[in-house]
């Protein structure tokens, strides 16, 4: 007898569950998503450049896919643009109602099909053993998940330093050359490896979830792959679409879930005609992101005006400086993604550590400088800059990080979103005693790696920035309250839907988050069609 499943969302969360469901016989996968996709005029420009060397690019085809982060009000990074385009961010009804006090990141929820994977920087690291501590499922399940993902998602990784806490899991390709400052800091990290573990840190280049032997060094990586090589969560749903394992419905926001006689229902509003449609099923996946199945669980269940609790892996970020000058990044054909990363433990385990991801160069740098530095005149001595300078993005992990809470209220009318309320933690991150220490120790690190950072230009991301949160409903052995779930993400009285993402983390450390949320996604999947059925 076939068995339907429903999966909500088309992330990364959604593609983990999707690889878990269509290897299990005797299944049919549904899959109901808002869709959002870039723009006609800016995919034909893509595929254009996609087709060609890039010698032989057209300037207005590269001056539209190539647009720079948007400047944004809030504090930390400014926000992405993919190909040129905001629809990884764009609100088409999935942050309807939503409301927020103080400095909030307002785009929790993303409704484009690969959801935030169209951004993200394609780290793809694992969580460490001693993570899991924390957790009620354990670091040999969650590595033989992490293998399964693995199996379906290119990366570049190589052994080095970092695989002691960071194990590398099935065939991997190396990442193409790095930069020039790059090299000659993993090199000097090499010459001064022990002192540096003294203090707690470790160098080792990047794990990056891309095809990076095809890598032609455009240094178009972070604002849109014309190749298409850094991977996102909708190649996974292409895939699946094109060899007829899925059947995927576009352009449908779920509005609420009901569960009887063992069966579940997802009720969807199309988008474009407002007309309501019922989606029944054996089993349900919610992979909304984490905020927005939070939203669609509370509501479903009618936990309205109760706050929740959001934990968060802070984000901030510092530029770092270098004595030695090497030729102008500007010129080189290097890839722009993250090619090294930094972690500083703080304990002998590997659970108290923050992370740091080293960029050398990309073309927002430029557009980064002080306007007095942007003038004809400043050419020389930007050049003499761009030279010395690195970008750092780290975390901190979520028991070290500051929460946000989130509650819904009772919709205005029925089968639409409820309102949503977002209110941060009060708290001055700046003062953070674990930030104070992380940075403490790379500033002692810098006499040995030629970085030294520019500790007064440290800056923290607003609540909600990072993307790295979860851990409204976690996952719990014996679930207590109304927030926690089960190891397979049930929530009462839900005995067949399942949230898949990173709402049921247990916690969020500071390291890379996809690969978990896809790990996990696809463990929850696994365990419900092949175990509990």
């Amino acid at each position: 007898m076939t068995r339907e499943v429903l999966i909500v969302g088309s992330g990364p969360a959604a593609a983990g569950a999707a690889l878990a469901a269509t290897h299990c016989p005797g299944v049919h996968v549904a899959v109901i998503d808002v869709g959002t996709r870039l723009g006609d005029a800016n995919q034909q420009a893509r595929l254009r450049m996609g087709s060609l060397p890039p010698e032989r690019w057209e300037a207005g085809d590269l001056a539209m896919i190539s647009g720079l982060p948007a400047a944004s009000d809030l504090g930390g990074l400014p926000e992405k643009r993919s190909f040129g385009s905001d629809f990884p961010f764009r609100d088409t009804g999935q942050r309807g109602e939503l409301t927020a006090s103080g400095e909030v990141n307002r785009a929790l929820v993303s409704g484009a099909y690969g959801g935030f994977s169209n951004v993200w920087g394609a780290q793809i690291m694992p969580f460490t053993a001693a993570t899991f501590h924390d957790w009620p499922v354990g670091a040999d399940e969650m590595y033989r998940h992490y293998a399964s993902i693995l199996r379906h998602v290119p990366h570049a990784a190589e052994q080095d330093d970092l695989a002691e806490l960071f194990p590398i899991f099935g065939t991997s390709t190396p990442l193409p050359r790095l930069s020039e400052r790059s090299s000659l800091v993993l090199a000097r990290y090499a010459r001064h490896r022990n002192r540096l573990a003294r203090h707690g840190i470790v160098l080792g280049r990047a794990r990056l979830a891309f095809k990076a032997a095809d890598c032609v060094r455009c240094g178009l990586c972070m604002t849109g792959c014309p190749y298409l090589l850094i991977y996102s969560a909708s190649q996974t749903m292409d895939e699946l679409r094109a060899n007829g394992q899925i059947t995927y419905h576009g352009g449908l926001l779920a509005v609420a879930v009901e569960e009887a006689d063992g069966r579940a229902t997802v009720i969807a509003r199309e988008i474009r005609t407002g007309r309501c449609q019922r989606f029944t099923a054996d089993r349900v996946f919610l992979a909304c992101g984490a905020v927005g199945t939070a939203r669609l669980a509370m509501s479903s269940l009618r936990l309205f005006d109760t706050p929740a609790v959001v934990h968060e892996s802070r984000q901030f970020a510092l530029p770092f400086f270098s004595r030695a000058t090497r030729a102008d990044p500007r010129h080189a054909a290097d890839f722009t993604l993250n090619q090294f990363n930094m972690v500083i433990s703080l304990d002998s385990v590997g659970r108290d550590l923050s992370q740091l991801h080293f960029y050398t160069y990309n073309s927002a740098f430029s557009d980064a400088l002080p306007a007095f530095l942007k003038g004809n005149w400043a050419h020389g001595i930007r050049g003499q800059l761009l030279r010395r300078v690195s970008v750092a993005i780290g975390y901190l992990p979520s028991w070290a990080s500051p929460t946000f809470t989130m509650q819904v209220h009772p919709p205005r009318a029925p089968w639409e979103l409820p309102s949503l309320t977002i209110a941060p933690e009060c708290h001055r991150f700046v003062q953070n005693p674990m930030l104070r220490t992380v940075l403490a120790r790379v500033a002692c690190s810098a006499r040995w790696l030629d970085l030294w950072p520019g500790l007064a230009m440290l800056t923290v991301s607003a609540t909600g920035k990072s993307y790295h949160w979860g851990g409204v409903f976690p996952h719990a052995h014996k679930p207590a309250g109304r927030f926690g779930s089960d190891l397979f993400g049930r929530i009462a009285p839900w005995s067949r839907v399942h949230l898949v993402d990173a709402s049921v983390f247990p916690s969020v450390p500071a390291t890379t988050f996809t690969l978990t949320v896809m790990a996990n996604a696809h463990r929850i999947a696994d365990s419900a069609l092949c175990e509990l059925e």
